[in-house]
């Protein structure tokens, strides 16, 4: 009997101490790299970030940032969600998933290990190691999304990852 408690003891200390390095996971804004000056650059118009609440304690991981503004009496948008693989491999697998899932043909682009553009989404997906970008630029209307404001913005934001 004092064995098999043991073990238990001794089991739930090692998923426990398992979870003790996800808890160490550094901390990350989107928001500190798509900044607003980057999104008014490629929206082409002035552009406000989402209010923060102070009241409200931040999340240590923020993987989405957005701006909104207004470019000829039209509401429009940059945004970029990240999203990290364990390994270079695994975002690899799930970032090629992704682009024969929307069924579209890889883009190139410098200093970037691979790109592509939805135009079912209106979105430029970019990977670079074990991080994956998703882009949007422009109206929120998908159709109306401009392929070339959401390379531009890749680019950009490709050079800082």
């Amino acid at each position: 009997m004092r064995i098999t408690a043991a073990l238990k003891v001794a089991a739930l200390l090692a998923a426990v101490s398992a979870t003790w390095p996800a808890a160490a996971q550094e901390a990350f804004d989107a928001c500190d790299v798509l900044t607003q000056a980057d999104a008014e650059q490629a929206l082409g118009t002035a552009a406000q970030g989402e209010p923060v609440n102070p009241k409200v304690k931040r999340p240590k991981v923020i993987a989405t940032c957005t701006y909104h503004g207004f470019k000829d009496g039209k509401p429009v948008a940059a945004s970029a969600q990240f999203r990290f693989g364990k390994t270079d491999s695994e975002a690899q697998r799930a970032f090629d998933e992704h682009r024969l899932q929307v069924q579209t043909k890889p883009l190139m682009i410098p200093g970037i290990e691979g790109a592509f553009w939805s135009s079912k989404t209106g979105q430029m997906n970019l990977r670079k190691g074990r991080t994956w970008v998703t882009v949007s630029v422009g109206s929120p209307k998908l159709n109306e999304r401009d392929m070339e404001q959401a390379r531009k913005l890749a680019e950009l934001l490709g050079k800082k990852l």
